[in-house]
C-alpha cells in the first residue's frame, strides 16, 4: 500500500485552488496537474508499505492527534520544488509555517522512524501539490503576476491516506481520520 499523512482541505479552500490551477493551467500548459478533489496539505510521504504496518501507523496518527492542538494555517504564495527555474513540482503554500504544523511533522516523523521505516531524507516543507511537470520547466515568467487570494485553514486533524496510482491519476482514500485534540 502507498500511503501518505496529510491534512484534507476545506471546501472553500479547495475550489479557490481549483480556480487558481484554471489560472496557471492557461498560463503554463500541460503539466499533470492535481484533480481538485485530491489537494491537500502533506504532513509526510510514507511511501510502499506493507499491509503490517498499517495498524502501527494507523496507532501513530492517533497518538499524534491526541498531542496536537488545532491551529491556523494560511495559503499566501506560488512556489515549485526545485525551483522557479527548473519547476517538476507547482504548489501553493505558507510564507510562515505556523509552529502546530511543525510539531506534527516531528512527531508523525519520530514515530515513523520509531516503527522502522527509513527517516525522511528532505526538509520538510508545508506545500499543496498543483502540478507536476515533465521535462522540468522555467515558469518564473508564468507565474509573475499571478493574483494568489490569500487562503486561511483552520486544521483540526490529521489523515491517514491512501494513493493507489492509475493510468488516470491517483486515486486518495483516506483509511483512517482524526480530530487534534491536543
Amino acid at each position: 500500500m502507498r500511503l501518505f499523512y496529510c491534512v484534507e482541505l476545506d471546501g472553500p479552500v479547495r475550489a479557490a485552488l481549483a480556480e487558481l490551477e484554471r489560472e496557471l493551467r492557461a498560463r503554463i500548459g500541460t503539466a499533470n496537474w492535481v484533480a481538485p478533489g485530491n489537494l491537500h496539505l502533506t504532513v509526510r510521504f510514507v511511501g510502499e508499505v506493507g499491509e503490517g504496518l498499517v495498524e502501527g501507523l494507523t496507532r501513530l496518527g492517533g497518538e499524534v492527534a491526541r498531542r496536537s492542538s488545532p491551529f491556523s494555517l494560511s495559503l499566501t504564495r506560488l512556489g515549485a520544488f526545485p525551483n522557479l527555474r527548473r519547476a517538476r513540482v507547482l504548489w501553493a503554500g505558507p510564507e510562515e509555517v505556523p509552529e502546530g504544523f511543525v510539531q506534527l511533522v516531528k512527531w508523525v516523523e519520530a514515530g515513523i522512524i520509531a516503527l522502522g521505516l527509513p527517516p525522511e531524507t528532505k526538509e520538510a516543507k508545508a506545500h499543496v501539490t498543483l502540478a507536476r511537470l515533465k521535462p522540468p520547466r522555467d515558469v518564473t515568467m508564468a507565474l509573475a503576476g499571478v493574483p494568489f487570494p490569500e487562503l486561511s485553514l483552520k486544521v483540526g486533524s490529521l489523515t491517514l491516506m491512501e494513493s493507489r496510482l492509475t493510468p488516470q491519476g491517483p486515486i486518495y482514500t483516506p483509511l483512517a481520520r482524526w480530530g487534534l485534540e491536543g
